[in-house]
């Protein structure tokens, strides 16, 4: 019996850690998208451009890479007119230029962010606008990412290894603890995995910049990871 209660907590220390990890990474996430919705608020709304990429997390020390991809799916050759506007104090940064993709291709352009780059204490920000064309509309997206010293890590390497724990801490959690299930941990059961896959939905929503997607699901783990601390029995 002591050894069951014992992998039990086990059980429930890995999972919740993982759910935990999970859920800070997706509220990074969601905020640096909303934050960068309202520093770069126009009033003027555009079609979204699906091609930027932002790292969530960056250190101080170290030089990030903001990534614009042009996609053009049709017959014909495209030219892309772009500008990318980068955040800093007291002004912000803009380049502008072009990219011309051929018919079913795609290209990237890539820029370089820093510690000069941050604005509202913690927090770097980029936005694209594309010009219309023959066969595109005009374009916008946004990004953020926060810097964050810890340890002496990147950004990168800090979001692997809590994206790592966080699987692992789901997955040995569960484990676990379903060596020690009876009967009466039916309410449990379903929690359990309904919890995890929720979180990791909204990691999925914080990555791909579904901020509102991101802000339900979140509200959703909450309140199932209430609900389970409720049925959780050591």
């Amino acid at each position: 019996m002591t050894n069951l209660r014992l992998l039990r907590i086990l059980g429930y220390a890995f999972f919740y850690t993982g759910i935990i990890l999970g859920l800070v990474l997706a509220v990074i996430a969601v905020w640096n998208r909303t934050e960068a919705i309202s520093y770069f608020f126009r009033g003027a709304k555009f079609d979204p451009f699906h091609g930027l990429r932002c790292p969530v997390l960056v250190a101080p020390t170290e030089t990030a890479t903001v990534i614009a991809e042009f996609s053009n799916p049709t017959n014909e050759e495209d030219t892309f007119f772009y500008r990318i506007e980068v955040s800093g104090a007291p002004s912000t940064r803009q380049i502008a230029d072009q990219v011309t993709v051929p018919p079913h291709e795609n290209k990237s352009v890539q820029l370089a962010v820093d510690a000069n780059d941050v604005d509202l204490l913690f927090f770097i920000f980029a936005k694209i606008n594309t010009s219309p064309g023959p066969l595109h509309s005009a374009q916008e997206a946004v990004c953020g990412m926060l810097v964050v010293d810890l340890l002496g890590l990147t950004g990168a390497q800090l979001s692997t290894i809590a994206i790592c724990f966080c699987f692992l801490g789901m997955t040995i959690g569960l484990g676990l603890w379903q060596r020690t299930t009876t009967r009466a941990d039916t309410n449990m059961q379903r929690l359990m995995p309904t919890i995890g896959f929720v979180v990791l939905l909204a990691l999925l929503s914080g990555a791909m910049g579904w901020w509102m997607a991101g802000i339900a699901l979140l509200v959703i783990a909450i309140l199932l990871l209430v609900i389970s601390l409720r049925f959780a029995t050591f």
